[in-house]
């Protein structure tokens, strides 16, 4: 991975000139645009221009700018744009923060990078000056580099931060008045945290359902059900119920994916409750409850034996 200039960098530092189309929004969950700030989270914050982008080996990848009308924080902050983007694993995502703090701890990465601003920006090297790193307590891990930028009218204040959190990748970059305090950066890393969180905690998109021959004797199955998650740990409760499938309490001990109905089963249904687990939740769906069992056949009479010898 290599550490590139936030495409929106010059428009950010003026970002009151700033005037984009505004695209629609996506709402699939997990939804790297969920995972971006909206103007909702700050107040006096606009909407500027929000869109896709090229996923660059993750799942997706979502951005969103805003302006903001009251500065916001000590930092008198007035633009933001935040970047997710959302892996397969959270290996991928630990590697790529690792090669960021690389590349911003070594001098040839950091001149890399004040060169590729100075050219977005269209000013000499010597009008943006790095600060030192930080190292903000959000997410799994994160990295903060201030810098200033002397512009032909004004001086900029901008702070770009890189954080991850489980399998999400964020660049947060926001643009001030005055220097970036670190308590401004990390609460709105905080409130990004917040929506990762809750894009990762699992949501039910199909439920459980419940496959096999209603019968005594004979064995029920669980087919899955869908999670927006597919790196979830899935446990199951089987549930007998009345023959209407209400009243329904967990059987003792019937926690795989198999259920072998019983004789005593006989006028009962059954459901399934499935269980989604991941480090941001546990949420649950049930089945829809099957047949009523059936009764189980009578043995036939045994047939009467010869008559008695005279």
């Amino acid at each position: 991975m290599s550490v590139s200039v936030p495409r929106s960098l010059a428009a950010l530092a003026l970002v009151a000139a700033l005037a984009v189309p505004v695209a629609g929004a996506v709402s699939t969950q997990p939804s790297a645009a969920g995972m971006t700030l909206a103007a909702a989270d700050i107040p006096g914050a606009k909407l500027v221009s929000q869109g896709k982008l090229a996923a660059g080996g993750y799942l997706s990848a979502y951005q969103r700018t805003l302006k903001l009308t009251s500065p916001y924080g000590r930092s008198e902050i007035v633009g933001v744009q935040s970047e997710g983007k959302l892996a397969a694993n959270a290996k991928q995502v630990t590697t790529d923060l690792s090669v960021v703090q690389r590349v911003l701890n070594s001098p040839r990465g950091r001149s890399g990078f004040l060169a590729g601003i100075a050219s977005k920006l269209q000013v000499s090297a010597t009008a943006v000056q790095l600060g030192a790193l930080r190292h903000p307590r959000v997410g799994d891990g994160a990295v903060e580099l201030p810098l200033s930028i002397q512009l032909p009218t004004a001086k900029a204040y901008e702070s770009l931060l890189y954080m991850r959190l489980d399998r999400v990748f964020e660049e947060l970059v926001v643009v001030g008045a005055r220097p970036i305090a670190p308590a401004d950066s990390a609460n709105l890393a905080r409130i990004l945290q917040a929506h990762i969180r809750q894009q990762l905690t699992p949501v039910g998109l199909t439920p459980p359902a419940v496959t096999g021959t209603v019968a005594v004797g004979q064995a029920l199955a669980v087919t899955p059900g869908v999670w927006s998650n597919s790196d979830v740990t899935l446990t199951y409760q089987w549930q007998r119920c009345d023959g209407t499938g209400a009243n329904c309490a967990a059987i003792p001990g019937a926690t795989s994916t198999t259920y072998t109905i019983a004789a005593t089963d006989a006028g009962s249904t059954f459901d399934v409750v499935e269980t989604a687990t991941d480090r941001f939740g546990a949420p649950s769906a049930t089945s829809p409850a099957t047949a009523v069992v059936p009764a189980p056949s009578p043995l036939p009479e045994p047939s009467p034996g010869p008559p008695p010898s005279p």
